[in-house]
């Protein structure tokens, strides 16, 4: 699945000695060797795409066996989840804040069809704070912008050129969980209402208290009123630990959710009381119902329901444990287009979809999926074992991964404890984990056991790797350290840890690339963060007993632009997947800070350490990650493998053109 309105096809010809031309979707291929290698440039539509390979003798005969793949075009590819915000009432359209690339994307409610605005943010040197970590936006259609909790600020966004600015904030400690938008029912545009559920630590002299404020904020000026607070440390009993806010129809009164109770607030006189026969266990999200004196609930296992504000009556209006929804887990909710509608966000799909609860139909609207079966949540490593593709979600499972995206369990639960790196060698799956200080063991048939367990150095491992010569593993664990496990008898022991004095500590640490130089060093190179700082460092790490010692590392690349101990080059932003080239004398390395809206790749020559920007973070080339975790070449083809960890997605990218497509989300 790409969103670039062409793509770059490259193969090879096992006996191209017949071969007068060559094909790809009517479209003529290159060849600089006689056809044993080839490339076109085959413009897509949007939809469905069949890329035929047909090849052609000098009579213009058809020869050989006909190839082809399916690639789907979208208009805009969806980033992450962060939540919906409807447009004007009646309309049809609604507001995507892609917050990983920086865009806003204008969907159709109709049809799905979208279109992508990028958000204009201050100039650097401003005080004014990016778009960091964003929750669920509200839309104003007078003012024509989103209101947009982010940490302790509320940015607004021009839904119409972009431009991003932001609220005062209130102070530190201060946090905004949720917000709501309520239009004047009087049609007076200073009678709009936004107010805003806030949380915020408050010193006492023993610790700090915590406080949950509702506060209205002037669309004017930004400036906050608190209305309501109530210390959740002091009494514990009056009010809940919210999360989630929601205007009433009049503005008197707003209502507050937590994961397992909603209550009710009178703003002028600050009484408050709960709905009490709300018995709900997994609530995500709250909303006004289209109808005054309702409102409505969101919870994510159960599904939708309404609830009578004079008697706190529940009503199942759609449930998510029907066999033919679609929805594995429901994220925000907004009354739709009329009375019986529902649109409901799914963080897990990054997904919209349309609730039309009077016939208990559930539509989609717009999603970015490819391939079928279980959704992937949180990626990070991937491996081929065994003929089959595996990728590691931290949700405790392994999915293999078929040519066309379609997915299915490995292996899932039991010893698997947020699975990280993989390793395969043989018919044994080495799978480290981030919890328990264990690697697991598993078959080719997805059966696992417990070979390493509870080994305090192996407990927040991030990433595995095969030594030279096979017979030990390198793992890469938090704060900053590289252990050694030994293949044969599963015993552990330290390379390189934060503090031996051996070099340069590295923390955040997230791959690993293992190889033997040519003067046969052992050398592990490590992408991560400099001690005390969040600037970029690839360093090399030596594995084995060398002239310098076991553990002795250096700098090899730096985010300055000229970090290393030798070399320079273009800087390397905040480097993540590592992988070889198809010789050892070059490392590839993709790179991005998260939330940028941008990635890139570059190529790291170890011999002269030169680093060069690769041209393939273009946007017109496909779909970028904002945060990858792998990268793994794939030896028959060239092609590198990452993992997306927030858009649980792979990524599979051309080396030499540099275009990008989805394979599997």
């Amino acid at each position: 699945m790409t969103d670039a309105n062409t793509i770059a096809v490259r193969g090879t010809v096992e006996s191209p000695g017949k071969v007068a031309h060559l094909m790809v979707r009517g479209v003529p291929a290159a060849t600089t060797d006689g056809w044993k290698t080839w490339s076109a440039t085959v413009p897509l539509v949007l939809g469905s795409n069949e890329l035929e390979v047909l090849m052609l003798d000098a009579a213009g005969d058809f020869i050989g066996d006909d190839e082809s793949v399916s690639v789907e075009r979208q208009d805009v590819v969806l980033g992450n989840c962060t939540g919906l915000a409807m447009g004007a009432a009646f309309s049809e359209e609604a507001y995507w804040l892609d917050a990983d690339h920086k865009r806003v994307i204008h969907i159709d409610l109709l049809t799905g069809a979208r279109w992508a605005l990028d958000i204009q943010e201050p100039v650097v040197g401003q005080w004014l704070p990016s778009l960091t970590n964003p929750g669920e936006p509200v839309y104003d259609s007078f003012r024509g912008r989103m209101y947009v909790p982010d940490g302790g600020f509320i940015h607004t966004i021009n839904v119409w050129t972009g431009a991003l600015t932001t609220f005062p904030g209130r102070g530190l400690g201060e946090t905004v969980l949720d917000i709501d938008y309520l239009e004047s029912s009087q049609g007076d545009p200073a009678d709009d209402m936004l107010v805003a559920l806030e949380s915020r630590a408050v010193f006492n002299g023993l610790g700090s208290d915590q406080l949950l404020e509702i506060v209205k904020v002037d669309l004017t000026t930004g400036d906050s009123e608190v209305l309501r607070t109530w210390n959740r440390t002091v009494a514990p009993g009056k009010g809940i630990d919210a999360t989630r806010i929601s205007l009433e129809h009049d503005g008197n009164y707003v209502d507050v959710a937590s994961t397992d109770a909603v209550w009710w607030l009178e703003l002028s006189t600050g009484k408050q009381g709960a709905f009490d026969k709300v018995t709900l266990s997994d609530i995500s999200d709250i909303s006004r119902s289209m109808e005054a004196g309702w409102i409505s609930i969101l919870d994510r296992s159960a599904g939708i329901f309404d609830v009578d504000i004079n008697n706190s009556k529940m009503t199942k209006l759609y449930s998510f444990d029907d066999a033919d929804s679609p929805l594995s887990s429901g994220f925000t909710l907004s009354p739709g287009r009329n009375e019986f509608e529902y649109i409901v966000t799914d963080e897990v799909q990054d997904a919209v979809y349309s609730v039309e609860t009077d016939i208990d139909t559930v539509s989609l609207i717009a999603s970015s999926a490819m391939g079928s079966g279980p959704s992937l949540a949180f990626m990070w490593d991937e491996t081929e074992f065994q003929g089959l593709h595996l990728a590691s979600d931290v949700r405790d499972c392994i999915y293999s991964i078929a040519s066309d995206g379609t997915r299915t369990e490995f292996a899932k639960g039991e010893h698997l404890i947020v699975p990280t790196g993989m390793v395969a060698l043989g018919d044994t799956l080495y799978v480290g984990c981030g919890m328990g200080g264990r690697v697991v063991m598993v078959d080719p048939n997805g059966n696992q056991s417990l070979w390493v367990d509870q080994d305090p150095d192996l407990m927040e491992l991030m990433d595995l790797a095969l030594a030279p010569g096979g017979g030990k593993l390198i793992a890469l664990t938090q704060p900053g350290s590289l252990i050694e496990i030994d293949i044969s008898t599963g015993f552990t022991q330290v390379i390189a840890r934060t503090g031996d004095g051996m070099g340069p500590d590295f923390v955040g640490a997230v791959n690993l690339a293992v190889t033997e130089l040519a003067n046969q060093d052992q050398v592990a190179f490590v992408s991560s963060k400099a001690d005390g700082s969040d600037e970029g460092l690839i360093l090399a790490v030596h594995i084995d007993d060398g002239p310098d010692g076991m553990g002795f590392r250096y700098i090899i690349a730096g985010e300055d632009g000229f970090g290393g101990s030798m070399g320079a080059g273009a800087p390397i932003l905040s480097p993540r997947g590592l992988s070889f080239e198809e010789d050892t004398t070059s490392l590839l390395v993709s790179a991005a800070k998260p939330g940028a809206g941008t990635m890139s790749f570059y190529r790291l020559d170890l011999l002269t350490l030169q680093r060069t920007e690769l041209g393939w973070a273009n946007p017109g080339q496909g779909p970028l990650p904002d945060q990858t975790v792998s990268l793994r070449r794939e030896a028959a083809t060239g092609n590198l493998h990452m993992t997306a960890f927030l858009e649980g997605a792979l990524y599979v990218v051309d080396p030499i053109s540099g275009d990008r497509v989805i394979a599997s989300r």
